[in-house]
């Protein structure tokens, strides 16, 4: 009972305590100062990177919507066998469900169509045993009678390299008349390269439509318009598995065994006659349906391979969802909208048939995705803050030392006039508790204001406004995480420090001594030691080696190796700092050896010798070389990733400006183009030109055929060759191409067993069949030429090494091409093929004219041409750098997070020099008082205190920088591997290396914005403490 009571006077007493702990908070706010900034900066780092978290997955939900062409797939509820009901083999009658569909009150659905691809799936999530087996159709082969496909493979890899092991062949869909226009049709059109995605499902059967991938379009060379005369594809018509094969005789066509550990019996069907009317832009989002399929016109089918088709599973109807109707303000809530759809559209039985459905949704399958790589960048974005959170802890725990220290003696003194030790705790925590709290609201605060900037970076420090909205908001639990972690840790080292105060010995406190704790040196070194063993082992592995070790390193063990290289870059920083410190503490001393006998230091040479050698100028130094190497840190590694984004820009774009035409054109033909469209802006700037010629050749007595590409003498610098995409220098390379020298892709180079060094000198004999029009057939009132294939031209050429990529082509094709000069070239093809050379792609350098306006006029020039009726696409580099930039630097949200660092960290720098600088000068009152009593001057006191801390404070600098330096090359590897992992998730081809760039600029802006606080300090604090009466500071203040 007594306890109660007890419980329910101290509740009584909390109010009138809190608000003397404000008042005792704000009298002495000078020493709460780095209490509040410790507790401010967790908080507002904390919350932000919870808040991006939520914001990220709201920008990817509505960022992969963008990506996906249907957003379900409508299938039959039961498999086809003889006996059961709720299904149809007559397309029209299923393709009838749609008009069903799209009429739901609610309007969810807003467009849909017949498809014939992928079988049926008849399974409940995601990628199980029954999810895996249904199949799509595949291609098998293409021919048009040019030769062009002969060696074009139709394997696909990438599928499983990108998607469970479904199906590692190229897909087929063909489409019913509804899905050309629409929605459907619009979301398809987005993607179109080259060409036109027709604009109904009439003008699609007219032209016998065919839409290829880029991949595919690339490495057959075919132009828009051209006939493909046969495409043979396969069905599957049964499956079976190890333990129950499929029965020979049950097979009419060709059994194979997938990944899957299915086997299939697969059967083929033809279709002959089309023309191709697009090519599209390969990407890899949601895997059920397949990767980038070869698109037809269904009406191409006969009725009878319709049936068939239906027969064997492979019809079914594509979706799209209202979505305007879908929440987008989390995962979970579209998730939530979407079952309920499911449930709705499973819900009733469709048709005079009864037909049963399965709702397959591919959209909540995005978003298993979507969580699945948002908690990789997660995980990766957390142990990227961790540095910031540790310094957050840092000034605030060194901040709690040096703000209790001052309160010794007041400690002491209530002590001595009857104060109990538990009272005397409870005064100090609740002012702490009060500081903490108000730093956390503000932190808190400001958080969902820091939170967009954050998504809103389109490079280091740079930013533009999204096209997305994002609630920034924190959940309960995470307000709840983020004040218990950053009041938490303030009142928990509070309670600590304080009980040492309290137990210390009355006179101990009166007199302002106590027992000194010796540091753990040896422990500050095995941390140091430990991060430059990860810093030398980064090193070597990026090197590919050094001495005696490998590209693997020092240590071959990939567990230990993995341990070394995450938690090294953490270790050297805080070991680093540690034991820097005593060096950055002996900066004074230095002076003194240095310059002790000049004549700005002759009169107090003797102060500096004993000076820097106080735990307080220790924990100076100390927070000096984190903030600082914290600052480097984020300014290397933020401007190396705008780097990246500007030469993955140049990859991708491959010059200035790239124009796709409608038809092959010449040199002069495109440069009359991009003339008018100069002349129509009223422009005036003067431009080179280029192409990259497309041939086939193959290595004598070898057979199989290659890509080759022709790069035209003076003319390579058009295209923007980075220091990366050769193996050689420009300079060299271009001088080899035009002696009859040629690179090759990685796989080319494995398929051939070319020599790996560049400089080798293998020669190689060159065959290219040449296509002769030899005369003319007239087919449906259209002249068709003949040609002659049977002249083989050959050229003796050297390799001289590899090429890693070609700018603005595709990147996996010129794996597997070779690039050659234009002497070769002519060798080749012969002087009158070379001489009117015609491509419809042709690359423009416009100079200084493409950087005026910040990129503006060259996207002007840009939607100019994209107007003319001989252009079907062009793209220049400003646009494609704003996308990628608009992707996060290909670490999404990476840019913004190191801006948040880099300025959390210089604002830290600043505020600790100058608050953590007066709380020391605070202490040393007495000690300058002293100096002024025994006859030193003014003068020569300021002199003493500016040489002393400025000694100190560049030497940390340096040594901080230094540091900072160091944590960046060992964070390089951590860097580059999940930069390679989110480049390949958002499509780019060509992961660039990150090779680091040193913004020193940047780091002299911050170190002088610090020596500028240390001055004000130091003016301030040494001008009040001079202006002191001495008898009362050396009777105790």
């Amino acid at each position: 009972m007594k306890r109660v009571k007890d419980t329910i006077a101290l509740l009584r007493r909390t109010p009138d305590q809190l608000r003397l702990a404000g008042l005792s908070a704000w009298r002495g706010k000078e020493r709460g100062l780095a209490v509040f900034a410790g507790v401010f900066l967790a908080s507002l780092v904390m919350a932000t990177v919870i808040g991006y978290g939520a914001g990220l997955s709201q920008i990817f939900l509505q960022e992969g919507l963008q990506n996906e062409f249907f957003d379900g797939k409508i299938d039959f509820d039961q498999e086809p066998n003889e006996n059961n009901t709720g299904r149809t083999n007559d397309s029209i009658l299923w393709t009838s469900v749609c008009d069903e569909l799209t009429d739901r009150d609610g309007g969810e659905i807003s467009d849909c169509g017949l498809v014939f691809g992928r079988q049926g799936i008849h399974a409940s999530g995601f990628f199980n045993d029954e999810t895996l087996r249904a199949q799509p159709l595949n291609v098998v082969s293409i021919n048009n009678g040019t030769g062009k496909w002969a060696n074009v493979s139709f394997d696909y890899p990438e599928a499983s390299e990108n998607g469970p092991p479904i199906n590692d062949d190229r897909t087929l869909r063909f489409y019913g008349d509804t899905l050309w226009g629409g929605e459907l049709g619009e979301r398809h059109a987005a993607k179109v390269l080259y060409g036109e995605w027709p604009e109904s499902g009439e003008e699609a059967l007219e032209k016998r439509a065919i839409v290829l991938p880029s991949q595919i379009a690339s490495r057959s060379g075919v132009q828009i318009n051209e006939t493909i005369d046969l495409m043979t594809f396969t069905y599957v018509t049964d499956y079976g598995t190890f333990k129950d094969p499929i029965v020979d005789e049950d097979c009419a066509g060709e059994k194979t065994f997938e990944r899957n550990e299915y086997e299939y019996c697969r059967v083929e069907m033809n279709v002959t006659n089309m023309t191709v009317v697009a090519i599209y832009e390969e990407s890899f989002g949601n895997p059920t349906l397949g990767f980038n399929p070869v698109i037809v016109h269904a009406g191409i089918l006969n009725s009878s391979q319709q049936v068939t088709l239906m027969d064997n599973d492979h019809g079914y109807l594509a979706i799209a969802v209202d979505r305007s109707q879908l929440p987008t303000a989390s995962t979970s809530d579209a998730a939530n909208w979407l079952d309920d759809l499911k449930e709705s559209v499973e819900g009733q039985n469709y048709t005079s048939e009864e037909i049963e459905i399965e709702y397959v949704d591919i959209v909540s399958g995005s978003i298993t995705f979507f969580e699945i790589f948002l908690g990789l960048i997660q995980v990766f974005d957390y142990i990227l803050m961790i540095p910031i959170i540790l310094l957050s802890i840092s000034v605030l725990v060194y901040g709690l030392i040096l703000s209790l220290e001052q309160r010794r003696r007041e400690i002491s003194i209530h002590r001595v006039i009857g104060g109990t030790s538990t009272g005397m705790q409870r005064m100090v925590l609740l002012e702490v508790f009060v500081i903490a709290f108000a730093a956390w609201a503000l932190g808190y605060a400001l958080a969902p204001f820091v939170v967009p900037l954050v998504l809103n970076a389109v490079g280091f420090m740079s930013f533009r406004s999204g096209d997305y909205e994002v609630d920034a908001t924190l959940s309960m639990g995470g307000t709840f995480m983020v004040a218990l972690i950053s009041i938490g840790l303030a009142l928990l080292f509070a309670r600590s420090r304080t009980r040492e105060f309290i137990n210390l010995e009355i006179d101990e406190g009166v007199r302002k001594v106590a027992k000194k704790r010796e540091p753990r040196l040896w422990l500050h070194w095995l941390m140091f030691l430990y991060g430059l063993l990860a810093l030398l082992e980064s090193w070597i592995q990026s090197e590919g080696g050094w001495w005696i070790w490998g590209g693997s390193g020092m240590i071959d063990n990939f567990f230990l190796n993995a341990l070394l290289l995450l938690f090294g870059p953490f270790l050297l920083w805080i070991g680093g700092a540690l034991v820097l410190s005593r060096i950055g503490a002996t900066g004074p001393r230095v002076l003194e050896f240095l310059f002790g006998r000049t004549a700005a230091l002759k009169d107090i040479h003797r102060g500096l010798r004993g000076s820097g050698s106080s735990e307080s100028i220790n924990r100076l130094a100390t927070i000096m070389l984190l903030t600082l190497s914290i600052v480097t840190l984020a300014a290397v590694q933020g401007y190396t990733g705008t780097l990246v984004d500007e030469r993955t820009a140049s990859v991708q774009s491959g010059s200035d400006l790239q124009v796709n035409f409608n038809r092959p054109m010449t040199n002069d033909q495109a440069v009359f183009e991009v003339n008018t469209a100069l002349e129509r802006l009223d422009y005036s700037t003067g431009f080179e030109s280029t192409a990259v010629g497309t041939i086939f050749s193959s290595i004598q007595d070898e057979g199989a055929q290659l890509v080759t590409w022709v790069v035209f003498e003076n003319h390579e610098d058009v295209l923007m060759w980075d220091t990366q995409s050769l193996s050689e220098s420009k300079s060299d390379t271009f001088d080899e191409w035009d002696s009859r020298g040629f690179t090759a892709g990685g796989e080319a180079v494995g398929i051939f067993d070319f020599p790996d060094s560049g400089r080798s000198g293998a020669e190689f004999v060159l065959e290219h069949r040449r296509s002769i029009i030899v005369g003319f057939n007239i087919t449906n009132d259209t002249i068709v030429p003949i040609f002659d294939n049977s002249t083989v031209a050959n050229t003796t050429v050297t390799y001289t090494g590899r090429h890693y990529w070609v700018p603005g082509l595709d990147t996996a094709t010129a794996e597997q091409a070779i690039v050659i000069g234009e002497i070769s070239y002519r060798d080749l093809v012969g002087e009158e093929t070379a001489n009117n050379f015609t491509s419809n792609r042709w690359f423009f350098n416009l100079g200084s004219f493409s950087d005026d306006d910040d990129g503006s006029k060259l996207r002007r020039l840009r939607v100019e041409l994209e107007s003319s009726d001989n252009v079907t696409t062009a793209s220049d580099w400003s646009t494609i750098h704003r996308d990628i930039e608009r992707s996060g630097g290909l670490i999404f949200g990476t840019p913004g997070l190191l801006s948040l660092q880099f300025v959390v960290a210089s604002v830290a720098s600043v505020a600790s020099a100058f608050v953590f600088l007066s709380l020391v000068l605070s202490q040393r009152k007495r000690e300058l008082a002293i100096l002024q009593a025994i006859g030193a001057s003014p003068n020569q006191v300021t002199r003493l205190v500016l040489f002393e801390i400025l000694s100190i404070i560049v030497v940390s600098m340096i040594l901080g920088v230094l540091l900072g330096l160091g944590i960046s090359w060992a964070f390089n590897g951590f860097f580059g591997i999940f930069g390679f992992i989110f480049q390949i998730f958002l499509g780019s081809g060509t992961p660039i290396d990150r090779e680091l760039i040193w913004p020193w600029f940047e780091l002299g802006v911050v170190n002088g914005s610090v020596l500028l606080a240390v001055f004000v300090a130091l003016f301030f604090t040494t001008r009040r403490a001079l202006k002191s009466d001495l008898a009362m500071v050396l009777k105790g203040e």
